[in-house]
């Protein structure tokens, strides 16, 4: 009996250690896993300002916040709720110095519907500053120039438009004015076709009237009778010529 409790008890024991040690190892690996899977909470924190005063945006100059997208997004919401006069007024109050004042400028006077040169100058001032965007907002300020250069094209196509509309109503009215100068003499001639045509059909009723009244005259005058003379008439006797009188006494007389 001792010799068998003696060579139970630490086989035994040997079993039970290793049940603990498997159940270490395995509550170790659960926890290493749960921890692996845990989501990473980002130490900073992005401000959402869609909410900010139109006021302030253009005042705030921080680091933080010219880096920020949705600053520049609100920034544009804030421009378009502006008039013209009032976005070239709040222009005009921003210093020109550094590539985000720049941008403010350019977000206001693009707001105050500006002819196709001055939209080009203002991507002519912020392509100057190119080299220190930053690079969170590279894809923003590309696609806000793109819209720029497709609406100076818009711009320029209309133009063209517009000239090429005044060029067409210029020739129009010429033409409509040469139409009326010939309309004017057609009917001057017309008319003075009309006239003679009058005229010579006066003189034609008058020819007409006249020699209807000749004939009348004619057949109304009796004909002349010629006096008839007898066969046994002798001519008269014709009278003798006068004497000639002498060359020689015509002298002397």
């Amino acid at each position: 009996m001792r010799t068998l409790r003696t060579g139970v008890v630490p086989g035994m024991a040997a079993a039970f250690g290793l049940i603990l040690l498997s159940g270490c190892h395995e509550r170790m690996t659960t926890e290493n896993a749960s921890a692996s899977v845990q989501p990473v909470v980002p130490d900073t924190k992005v401000l959402d300002y869609r909410t900010a005063s139109c006021d302030t945006i253009w005042l705030n100059d921080a680091g933080e916040a010219l880096s920020n997208a949705l600053y520049w997004l609100r920034a544009m919401d804030c421009a378009d709720r502006l008039t013209g006069t009032q976005a070239r007024v709040q222009a005009r109050d921003l210093s020109a110095d550094g590539w985000a004042n720049v941008f403010k400028q350019s977000l206001l006077i693009g707001s105050a519907e500006p002819s196709a040169g001055e939209r080009r100058q203002m991507l002519a001032r912020l392509d100057g500053y190119r080299g220190v965007w930053p690079s969170a907002l590279r894809p923003l300020l590309q696609l806000w120039r793109e819209k720029q250069m497709l609406t100076i094209s818009l711009l320029e196509e209309k133009g063209r438009y517009q000239r090429l509309q005044e060029s067409t109503d210029t020739q129009l009215d010429a033409m409509r004015e040469n139409q009326s100068r010939l309309q004017y003499r057609l009917d001057d001639t017309t008319r003075k076709l009309e006239n003679l045509t009058d005229i010579e059909r006066q003189l034609s009723s008058r020819k007409q009237e006249m020699q209807d009244n000749g004939q009348g005259q004619k057949s109304d005058e009796p004909a002349a009778v010629k006096p008839e003379t007898g066969k046994d008439d002798a001519p008269a006797a014709a009278e003798p010529p006068a004497p000639e009188t002498a060359p020689n006494e015509s002298k002397e007389h």
